[in-house]
């Protein structure tokens, strides 16, 4: 779906956000128009609705409400914007805080207790927002029942949920907006995932390195 300034006119409601589907391109008028106004594209699982309505301009419908999945999430410090995104939606899809104490020097009891959530079938997965992300994603993926990625953009966040089936999204809040923390957690939680047989077996394999006892000059 392309887009054209005429329809982005009538989804703008005057907030200074539009929200589209996650398909959805501008056209380069529309690109002009959005970088003239200054307005925030945001993206998520709704329909544009773009039929010509006289004198009156129509917001996108809200997202459809969240599946059953549980889901929950928790910070290592103050993450005004993150927190916000994820507050505005929580209700929809079905996010809970994890009661640890936001503060770095809680990171790995705040990864264990996720772990062990997600092994006992507790949860479904979490997200996990750290000041910089090279800890939590090393901590995270040494638990065999978590599989993390690091939301760095849309495509990661894809890439992660279809190739890895990844149930743990960790951002580093200090570098996203509000807009972009919104996209990122809502793709994560509301995407398909299923963990092949193929993969499992990859997982275990690599998971297995440095176990055995190898020979000297073994490459």
């Amino acid at each position: 779906m392309i887009l054209t300034q005429r329809q982005l006119e009538q989804l703008h409601n005057g907030n200074g956000q539009i929200v589209l589907p996650y398909r959805a391109r501008l056209s380069p008028l529309a690109r002009d128009w959005v970088k003239k106004k200054n307005i925030e594209i945001g993206y998520a699982d709704v329909t544009a609705d773009v039929s010509p309505k006289l004198g009156s301009s129509s917001p996108l419908p809200s997202e459809a409400p969240g599946q059953n999945a549980k889901w929950v999430w928790w910070c290592d410090g103050p993450c005004g914007p993150a927190k916000a995104a994820i507050t505005n939606l929580s209700r929809e899809a079905n996010l809970g805080t994890m009661q640890i104490p936001s503060d770095n020097k809680h990171l790995s009891l705040a990864v264990k207790t996720l772990a062990n959530d997600v092994k006992g079938a507790k949860l479904d997965g979490g997200i996990l927002l750290v000041k910089s992300g090279a800890v939590a994603m090393v901590l995270a993926n040494r638990c065999p029942s978590l599989r993390a990625v690091l939301g760095t953009c849309l495509d990661s966040v894809e890439q992660g949920i279809a190739q890895m089936a990844a149930n743990v999204l960790i951002i580093e809040h200090p570098y996203v907006t509000l807009m972009q923390a919104r996209n990122l957690v809502s793709r994560f939680v509301k995407g398909k995932r299923t963990l092949s047989d193929e993969i499992k077996n990859v997982i275990a394999e690599v998971a297995s390195c440095g176990c055995q006892h190898g020979g000297k000059g073994e490459h």
